[in-house]
């Protein structure tokens, strides 16, 4: 009797498993594979890391202050590798699915909130690691980067100090700030540069602290240069991919991201595999940049030239071409008219539409939706006399037969109209959309 109720008890147990073995083994693919890049790459920057502790504020030579920042961005991949196991350890354990209650809902939240922590980090990491791809032509930039980061710690300390005792500063903290500016300057003279990338130049004149570039600056400018694979990594725009993560950080006291369905382990399993993928994407650049070959890295799995990869299949559903005057429907089964369009900077497409029949707010007929939430296109000006050409007339009545060919001296805008009356006196009579998924125009999702 006691072992059937062990054996309940276990069964039970393994119900309420967080995640089943199939996830584990994906999650361990997802958190081994940029971590041992990290690792291998770390070893064949140097033999241990005491060089790296040591040179702090040591002026080194270009090649080694290329190979220490790509040591630093091996350990800041690591950190968030090691995060992704720990959290594995929670994901591990088990929750009542059937008794979804505040405890369980905060504790997905708290998890969820130090994910997006982390996956800024990388976010931003990203986009420095890409832009030192695109634009950097001297390894003395690295060496101007490692100066600026110390240069901004001592600029931070001194006007701390001085807002704190009314305008006195520290001699040996302006001594080292003069060195470190020095060096940049030194290293602008001997590579010809005026202005580097990464700095903000007016700061550094100034000698005001945050003399790089704003977050938003350096993110947007990968994301202009960006491939398919990276801008997925990066988070499509700055809003998705960076300050949406920002929001972690300060209080959020409506109830917006609270509930099963914002806290659910559905999306704290998605966002692990998502900052394992930035991770590779980071390695995969500093190996690409550091001349050394990732034997378990990216291109294996994605082919040389990601040849492997969906990426830019998932980024041509945010570039959809549709003409103003196209009959769509929106992904929420809305029937509507393109009327006005816009392009982003990075090539996405949004667009206006006018419902056709009662919109989500009746006090708004018109308004913009982003081209990945527009389902299909119906009909097109472009298609449209082709659709009235290919109509099987006969089985239509005597006196639309004989009528036929008047019909179709119309102008393509008649036709239109004409065409666009029909659609939305079968969509209002709900015959549509099952019409659509009969003849195969539209396909079920699950």
């Amino acid at each position: 009797m006691s072992d059937n109720i062990k054996q309940e008890e276990a069964n039970q147990q393994n119900d309420n498993k967080i995640l089943s073995k199939e996830k584990e083994k994906e999650l361990d693919f997802f958190i081994t594979t940029p971590l041992r890049s990290a690792n291998n790459l770390m070893n064949k920057l140097y033999s241990d890391d005491s060089f790296y502790e040591t040179t702090t504020y040591a002026f080194v030579s270009p090649g080694d202050a290329k190979k220490l920042f790509f040591y630093g961005a091996c350990k800041e991949v690591l950190k968030t590798c090691i995060y992704l196991m720990n959290n594995k350890e929670f994901l591990g354990g088990s929750i009542n699915d059937k008794d979804f209650g505040i405890v369980e809902k905060v504790i997905m939240g708290s998890t969820i909130d130090t994910q997006t922590y982390h996956r800024r980090k990388m976010v931003e990491l990203l986009s420095i690691v890409i832009l030192f791809d695109r634009n950097t032509k001297h390894d003395e930039e690295y060496r101007i980067y490692k100066s600026a980061e110390n240069l901004d710690l001592f600029l931070s300390r001194q006007s701390d100090f001085k807002e704190l005792f009314n305008g006195k500063i520290i001699l040996n903290t302006q001594h080292s700030i003069d060195d470190f500016i020095g060096r940049i300057d030194s290293d602008k003279k001997a590579i010809e540069l005026t202005d580097v990338w990464f700095l903000n130049e007016k700061k550094l004149k100034n000698q005001t602290p945050g003399i790089f570039k704003s977050k938003k600056g350096i993110y947007d400018s990968a994301m202009l240069v960006a491939t398919p694979d990276e801008k997925i990594a990066l988070g499509i725009s700055y809003g998705r991919g960076y300050s949406r993560a920002s929001q972690s950080i300060h209080p959020m006291l409506g109830s917006s991201n609270y509930g099963k369905e914002d806290n659910d382990i559905e999306h704290v399993l998605m966002n692990s595999i998502y900052m394992s993928i930035i991770c590779m994407q980071i390695m995969h650049i500093a190996y690409k940049l550091t001349g050394f070959e990732d034997e378990f890295g990216l291109s294996k799995i994605m082919g040389t030239n990601f040849e492997k990869s969906e990426a830019s299949k998932s980024i041509g559903v945010l570039q959809k071409d549709f003409d103003k005057g196209d009959l769509i429907l929106t992904s929420w089964t809305d029937i509507a008219e393109i009327i006005d369009e816009e392009t982003s900077k990075y090539g996405y497409k949004a667009y206006k539409i006018k419902y056709l029949l009662t919109p989500p707010l009746p006090e708004y007929p018109e308004d913009w939706i982003e081209a990945q939430n527009i389902l299909a296109r119906i009909l097109s000006k472009k298609t449209v006399r082709k659709m009235f050409n290919n109509m099987v007339i006969e089985k239509m009545s005597k006196d639309v037969i004989e009528l036929w060919p008047d019909v179709l001296k119309q102008p393509d805008e008649e036709l239109m109209k004409s065409a666009k009356h029909v659609f939305i006196d079968l969509h209002k009579a709900n015959v549509l959309i099952p019409m659509l998924l009969k003849s195969g125009f539209l396909k079920k999702t699950s």
